[in-house]
């Protein structure tokens, strides 16, 4: 009786969306394009979109879940907060070849192996989400972006009969760590990315999270089946062969590489300790700085809807009570007793830096071991320098 029900209920719907849809012909395909990364924040870790052709109708349009408008009042601070509303945009096809040839993204199509029922319906889906009442949701990087949500229309066009090889995924590899062979070449992008995710990203990645990331997505559909016997892609096209991003290495000069650069900001800490004048001046900045970036860390942490910069560990070391500190350059007992405890809790972390629950930025080390010098060798070069 249920199954009944629901079949029913299925094909009311399918009815009602295709009184407001035209037809599709039968030499009609819905693919899937995959676009390789960008050179911008927003496109480095590639696009996907939907395209329905039809020769017959005359239409060749894609449907594409990855748009945001800059000009939206508040823009900045609702993607700062987490509130910022993407949608699912219609152009046409060449629109979208052209934009990418220009920018140099190669892209790869899919061909969905659909009958014509299959594609009709996901195509009255996708002209349903298009409505101005319906286009809008709320993004989350790892769990509804703009390849989450074409996974998710195919398989309820399909009512999801579709069976996805995983045997190939590296499983057991975290959110974050997907993210890491795309920022290769980026290590100031990762070292912030890395800083401002709390322990949410190091969730240790389910074979359908992969899909987040439109290279992932393109690969499982590839390999994937309908009702467990036909291949959910007949055919590829533009198969265009770009670097995979770890094979796309560059020499990085000292000043690209986070790790190098902290390091020296860490050998100047410790050889300013020798000069108390030029100590005022380095911890006055080191600590204010420091503390600013405990205070963005705090602000994503509490004051934002990003899941996944929740309980971040970093705040062990980054505190932004520095802020309340950082000016004090005369020695007090309170300064003291302060700093003493920052110097002890970043102690601690380094102890437990590789059992915490967060995988901590590596090129933070050498500001954490300086925190640890400052912080409880402080009295004894105050002794030493008076």
């Amino acid at each position: 009786m249920e199954s009944r029900t629901l079949v029913f209920v299925l094909f009311a719907l399918t009815s009602q969306l295709s009184l407001a849809q035209p037809r599709l012909s039968d030499q009609a395909q819905i693919s899937l394009l995959t676009v390789a990364p960008g050179t911008m924040l927003y496109s480095l870790f590639g696009h996907s979109a939907l395209r329905v052709y039809d020769p017959v109708l005359n239409l060749d349009r894609c449907y594409n879940y990855g748009t945001f408008n800059f000009d939206e009042p508040n823009f900045l601070l609702n993607f700062c907060r987490g509130r910022l509303y993407y949608y699912l945009d219609t152009e046409p096809y060449r629109y979208l070849e052209y934009a990418y040839l220009q920018e140099g993204r190669p892209f790869q199509e899919q061909i969905l192996n659909l009958n014509a029922q299959q594609r009709q319906f996901l195509f009255e889906l996708l002209e349903e989400n298009a409505r101005e009442e319906n286009r809008y949701y709320l993004y989350d990087f790892f769990y509804d972006n703009c390849a989450t949500r074409i996974r998710d229309v195919v398989e309820k066009a399909l009512f999801y009969q579709i069976t996805f090889d995983t045997a190939f995924l590296p499983l057991g590899k975290t959110m974050r760590e997907l993210l890491h062979p795309y920022l290769a070449n980026r290590l100031w992008t990762r070292f912030g990315i890395d800083l401002a995710l709390g322990q949410p990203a190091d969730r240790v990645a389910l074979a359908r999270d992969f899909m987040f990331l439109p290279d992932y997505m393109r690969d499982m559909f590839a390999r994937a089946r309908l009702a467990d016997t036909l291949p959910l892609v007949a055919e590829e096209r533009h198969q265009l062969q770009w670097l995979l991003p770890s094979e796309a290495n560059e020499a990085l000069g000292f000043f690209r590489n986070p790790m190098w650069v902290m390091c020296l900001i860490a050998a100047v800490g410790v050889a300013t300790m020798f000069s108390r004048r030029a100590e005022q001046v380095f911890d006055v900045v080191f600590w204010f700085v420091l503390g600013l970036a405990g205070l963005i860390l705090s602000l994503l942490w509490f004051a934002t809807d990003h899941a996944s910069t929740k309980n971040n560990w970093n705040l062990l070391w980054a505190l932004p009570t520095h802020l309340l500190f950082f000016w004090r350059i005369k020695r007090t007992e309170l300064t003291e007793t302060y700093f003493t405890a920052v110097g002890a809790l970043a102690l601690l972390t380094l102890i437990l830096w590789g059992f915490l629950p967060q995988n901590l930025p590596e090129a933070a080390l050498p500001i954490v071991v300086l925190v640890v010098v400052k912080g409880l060798a402080r009295r004894y070069f105050r002794e030493t320098n008076s």
